[in-house]
């Protein structure tokens, strides 16, 4: 077996006194000196990065900088919302699975920095501002969503399926490894049985956020919930997915509240009246669909 000493490189670790200090290692093949790990930065071994300070910080750089430049590949293309959506649900999300398992980071630094740059994009296709909630989103289809989540959820899910590895698995060593680590962050982790658990706990939290937390936006979601019939989601779902992107986005913004109706201007401080410039009554968005009397002969 022929070694090449340009795809090794070594790393040190050494006693100074009473702590342990990086230091950069001279080791030889056939007369070759190994690349050493300079100082401060990390080397590479089976998909996960290694420094002295077990930062993890080239490993989360990678993943910003990966899950940007293919968003904003994604962004660039002429295409549909949903099929800007769909790409990111299908391709984006499994070409992370494999870095949210072996990396080590922690859920909050996933929802903090991943999920931020996803949503940002997500608003942009959908057009829904920053103070529009993307709860209704996250839906289920049958529940008037576009049935996606956040990498924070693969995340999650990655976790779940490597904690449960570890807790089946027939070798005893491994299985007392679960035990000994199944505290601190891993509590959250080994709550859930399978990925679908994790899915569904994450769509019920955002169930709950619409009907007890953002009353206003998540008012359209609490109604439908109590009157409308399975076979009309249904329909809604196909409908919607026909739709030219205008009026796609439209329904959107329409289900989360967030049209640029006077009611809204004026609670974002853009206007200072919230009625009708025709017949003068408050401008909700009920009333700009089918309330204004003023609108009714343009399309009857």
């Amino acid at each position: 077996m022929i070694t090449r000493v340009d795809k090794c490189s070594t790393f040190g670790i050494k006693k100074s006194l009473t702590k342990s200090i990086q230091y950069l290692p001279r080791l030889l093949i056939d007369n070759k000196l190994i690349p050493a790990t300079k100082i401060g930065e990390s080397f590479r071994y089976v998909g996960k990065y290694f420094d002295f300070n077990m930062s993890n910080k080239d490993h989360k750089q990678e993943l910003i900088t990966l899950l940007e430049d293919i968003m904003s590949e994604i962004d660039l293309k002429p295409l549909h919302p949903k099929k800007k959506i769909l790409l990111y649900s299908r391709y984006l999300l499994s070409k992370f699975s494999w870095h949210v398992t072996v990396a080590n980071l922690s859920k909050t630094w996933v929802s903090e920095n991943m999920d931020s740059v996803v949503n940002k994009f997500v608003r942009k296709w959908l057009e829904i501002p920053v103070s529009g909630t993307l709860s209704n989103v996250f839906l289920t289809s049958n529940k008037f969503g576009l049935n996606i989540y956040p990498p924070s959820v693969k995340f999650t899910q990655c976790q779940t399926v490597s904690r449960k590895a570890l807790k089946t698995s027939p070798n005893d060593c491994i299985r007392n490894l679960w035990k000994s680590t199944c505290d601190n962050t891993n509590i959250q982790y080994d709550v859930y049985t399978s990925t679908k658990e994790v899915l569904k706990s994450f769509k019920s939290a955002q169930e709950d956020k619409l009907q007890n937390h953002l009353l206003l936006q998540g008012s359209f979601f609490s109604n439908i919930t109590k009157f409308s019939l399975s076979t009309l989601n249904n329909l809604w779902s196909k409908s919607q997915s026909s739709l030219p992107k205008s009026i796609y986005n439209f329904t959107i913004r329409y289900i989360n509240n967030t049209l640029a109706t006077r009611k809204n201007l004026t609670k974002w401080g853009i206007m200072s009246n919230s009625d009708c410039s025709l017949c003068l009554n408050p401008e909700t968005l009920l009333h700009v669909v089918a309330g204004c009397q003023s609108y009714l002969p343009r399309f009857t």
